[in-house]
């Protein structure tokens, strides 16, 4: 696989990074039991927005389920569509905010912080109101983003950091890949401007850099609960981590469960009779 693909990366600001993306995930199943176990529950076909290159959907597809992956980037996709060849996933390549598939799955699903790629609020509810448009009405939609930090709302550059080095293959050359994240707080707006670095060292041969940058808002469970309520979805459950504790200060993610609006309101109106 040719790691970049220079036509791509004019469309596709992701096009560059791609092939390191399984890299840097590398290892990462935190996860995976979670969406398994919410899609046993949920016994039907699972939507995926921000399915990136597969790793969730692969989990999934291991376990019999059948996927609907989403994602804007060619390149994510194409990784995604390779590895998943032959397997009852089926990928579309599209904007979530306005996408319409025209049918509806008992589970849609936002992991790893896909939702923070909404830059504006208005595009916050988009995504949701994109959710409620596609989970059944007595479904779940489950978003996982990273928790708010001190950090985000500290504003300007914050120190360039070294995040790992390891092993790669790409393109059969034997190499070691080091990431470098930079990171610009605008903490007034709720964004980090966010630049990716890898930089490739073959065993022979010069460094090699490639970078992406783009912006990923910091969401709150209170932004999550009244852009879900503008979009028609009602908070059923928020966690600091994939083995449902109680979201709290000080953690890592929040993982937030939504309901359609209307059999949130059942619900209660029925708890309310007895």
């Amino acid at each position: 696989m040719n790691p970049v693909d220079p036509a791509a990366s004019d469309v596709d600001p992701f096009a560059a990074v791609a092939p390191f993306y399984d890299l840097d995930l590398e290892g990462y199943d935190d996860d995976l039991f979670l969406y398994r176990q919410l899609a046993s529950e949920a016994g039907g076909a699972v939507l995926e927005l921000g399915c990136g290159t597969g790793r969730v959907a692969r989990a999934l597809a291991d376990e019999g389920v059948e996927v609907v992956g989403v994602d804007l980037s060619r390149s994510m996709l194409a990784i995604a569509r390779d590895r998943l060849a032959g397997s009852d996933v089926t990928f579309h390549e599209a904007d979530f905010r306005t996408l319409d598939l025209g049918r509806r799955f008992p589970l849609v699903l936002v992991p790893l912080g896909g939702l923070q790629h909404m830059a504006t609020v208005d595009d916050v509810v988009l995504a949701l109101e994109s959710a409620k448009r596609h989970v059944t009405p007595d479904g779940l939609v489950v978003i996982d983003v990273e928790a708010p930090n001190a950090d985000d709302f500290s504003a300007g550059p914050q120190p360039l950091m070294e995040h790992w080095t390891r092993e790669w293959r790409g393109g059969g050359v034997p190499s070691t890949v080091t990431k470098l994240v930079s990171v610009v707080a605008h903490s007034v707006e709720g964004l980090r401007e966010v630049t990716w670095h890898f930089d490739v060292q073959p065993e022979e041969g010069p460094l090699r850099r490639t970078s992406a940058q783009f912006e990923l808002r910091t969401i709150t469970l209170g932004e999550l609960e009244l852009g879900g309520r503008l979009a028609g979805l009602a908070v059923s459950g928020a966690w600091e981590d994939y083995d449902f504790t109680p979201a709290d200060d000080g953690a890592a993610r929040l993982v937030v469960a939504f309901v359609p609006a209307e059999a949130s309101e059942t619900t209660t109106s029925e708890g309310s009779a007895t």
